[in-house]
């Protein structure tokens, strides 16, 4: 499995399924609607920290590689 949709599973299993478990009774098709979109954004976010770490990382590798 790649690593970004590890790290993508690992954050939808600790962040979004508790708060879907506690307040889906209570939403209405408005609010589940907005809970949607904010979780893409909140994703997308997630991928720019990830890309940024993947891509330090890198650079960090192939310094400790260069003679």
């Amino acid at each position: 499995m790649e690593e970004k949709e590890r790290a993508r599973e690992v954050f939808e299993e600790i962040f979004f399924k508790p708060m879907e478990k506690v307040l889906s009774p209570f939403l209405n098709e408005e609010a589940r609607k907005h809970f949607s979109q904010a979780r893409v954004e909140v994703l997308k976010a997630m991928r720019a920290f990830i890309d940024a770490e993947i891509e330090r990382a890198d650079k960090a590798e192939k310094k400790t590689s260069e003679p």
